[in-house]
């Protein structure tokens, strides 16, 4: 069962080899150094010289003309990250930037990835402070992935010898990041929500959202977001405390990730993500 929390997540794909998913990605946003960090969690363990590691690409999805990254720290030994290309306002997706991260080698690198233990990547800071919610890009839905009106080469990838070239596993929990302190954990705190659950998932024509209730009754809402960030379905939930289960018809939604919030009347916290075949 899941707690609710603010970790935002991310990342990866690549190569022209087809694999086994073997490494997620992660993005999390840290309030007391106001840095965003990228991480990786390996599936499986890679030593020497499995572990030999090439190309890297992250992209991120910002509002636009309102994000510029800085201060990129790098925290692996020979890895080295910069943020080497932008699309701004594309047609397809007009209220966002794309910035997208490239990683760069001095020869090849060897990190250590031990299966089920995070690796942090790199790290920068919003050159304009908190400007709300980032994305890391869906490489499955994202709107704006190739081929596209900017011919840009956006898209999340990792090579790593040890899993044939395409190392993607996909995006550890939400893509979505929010830097605002009073967001899903204060609400959480405050409304009364201790745990939930996403069943099945994936999903083929319903998905059961399953809440541990433990405020006073109240009315609320069940939203689900695609990953343009447009809500796409909402369904009236009236809690209850104890269980509350609702079972949502998504036979209707296109294959792809989907994000899952409940909202109050001055309220919203994110739930989780789930995958629609």
């Amino acid at each position: 069962m899941n707690k609710v929390n603010t970790l935002c997540a991310a990342v990866l794909l690549f190569f022209s080899v087809t694999s086994s998913a073997q490494v997620q990605f992660k993005l999390n946003f840290d309030q007391e150094s106001q840095r965003y960090a990228v991480s990786i969690i390996p599936m499986a363990t890679y030593q020497n010289p499995q572990n030999i590691t090439g190309t890297g690409q992250v992209t991120i999805k910002v509002p636009s003309n309102n994000f510029d990254p800085v201060d990129i720290q790098n925290h692996l030994e020979g890895m080295y990250w910069e943020a080497n290309s932008r699309n701004n306002t594309p047609s397809e997706a007009p209220e966002f930037d794309y910035i997208s991260f490239g990683l760069t080698i001095q020869g090849v690198a060897f990190p250590d990835y031990v299966q089920g233990v995070e690796l942090p990547l790199f790290s920068f800071k919003n050159a304009f402070g908190c400007t709300g919610i980032i994305n890391l890009v869906d490489n499955a839905a994202d709107p704006f992935m190739p081929p596209n009106s900017q011919s840009a080469n956006i898209g999340n990838a990792l090579t790593i010898l040890g899993a044939n070239g395409d190392a993607y596993g996909g995006i550890a929990g939400s893509p979505v990041c929010n830097c605002d302190p009073n967001a899903a954990s204060a609400v959480k705190d405050e409304i009364g929500l201790t745990n939930y659950r996403l069943f099945p998932n994936p999903a083929i024509e319903y998905v059961n959202v399953q809440i541990n209730w433990e405020g006073e009754s109240t009315d609320a809402s069940i939203l689900v977001v695609d990953a343009t960030g447009k809500q796409v379905l909402a369904a009236k939930a009236d809690l209850v405390g104890g269980k509350n289960n609702q079972k949502l018809s998504v036979s209707e939604l296109a294959p792809g990730s989907y994000w899952v919030y409940l909202a109050g009347k001055d309220w919203k916290v994110g739930l989780d993500r789930f995958s629609k075949q």
